[in-house]
């Protein structure tokens, strides 16, 4: 039933230095003419998403006890759950809607996505099945492929028999959950392929460039998403973005 969708391998905008040079008005341009066809192609493919799970989440029988309406005994938990999914998966509409940026486009297919590990949870345990582990989403780009389990236990014994000659470039792709490539581009001391957004930049008093930068570099006051992957890690997310948070911190990066 949870089928993934690592769709970012196909929207690759270039991130610039976030030295920010003087930018002339064609450069300005150009890089407002890539963030609109990235994010033209991403809805595209965000909408599919969210539209495929909400086919699920509309057709999927509840457990027993597990409804608004369970009878008194039922486990809180299952009823917990549930509401949760339906939570998360009206704020990826939302955000599906209402999206400023490439992160809110982000954050809307990966919200979806756990409102569906959520609600596989509940229906695991409501047959007495093993709960499907949670993906463990890529820090540098929730959209990538799973990050690699760095708590298994071969992955710690490596670990145990790599400290002594552990160096900077190990330790940085150990500092945040990543997946295999930009791993792979961390050790090989290259720049990760990170999920971009665009943000405003004061160049002079009079003048303003818009430029592309991680997404994890904008200010916590402007979005959401800088600290949590786009969604993917905490409960907190669907009823911030079901109160509007994110448009508020969206219009507070527009009125620098």
């Amino acid at each position: 039933m949870l089928r993934r969708w690592w769709f970012m391998e196909r929207l690759r905008p270039t991130v610039p230095e976030q030295r920010t040079p003087e930018v002339s008005k064609e450069r300005q341009q150009l890089v407002l003419e890539e963030w609109a066809a990235a994010r033209e192609r991403l809805d595209r493919l965000v909408s599919a998403r969210v539209t495929a799970v909400g086919d699920v989440l509309r057709t999927a029988e509840l457990p027993p006890g597990a409804g608004l309406s369970a009878p008194p005994g039922s486990d809180p938990r299952a009823r917990s759950d549930c509401a949760w999914a339906f939570d998360a998966f009206q704020a990826a509409g939302k955000l599906l809607d209402e999206a400023a940026d490439l992160p809110d486009l982000a954050a809307a297919a990966v919200l979806a996505d756990r409102a569906l590990e959520r609600f596989a949870a509940v229906h695991a345990r409501a047959a007495g099945q093993p709960v499907p582990k949670a993906a463990r989403r890529c820090f540098y780009n929730p959209l990538h492929m799973a990050a690699e389990d760095t708590s298994s236990p071969a992955r710690k014994q490596h670990r145990q028999r790599a400290r002594r000659r552990t160096g900077p470039r190990e330790a940085a792709a150990d500092r945040r959950p990543a997946c295999p490539s930009c791993r792979r581009a961390i050790l090989a001391g290259q720049t990760p392929d990170v999920l971009p957004a665009l943000i405003p930049v004061k160049l002079s008093r009079l003048r303003t460039a818009r430029v592309l930068v991680p997404y994890y570099a904008v200010p916590q006051q402007w979005s959401l998403w800088s600290v949590c992957a786009c969604g993917a890690y905490g409960d907190e997310w669907p009823s911030l973005v079901l109160r509007g948070e994110h448009r508020k911190r969206a219009a507070a990066a527009r009125k620098r």
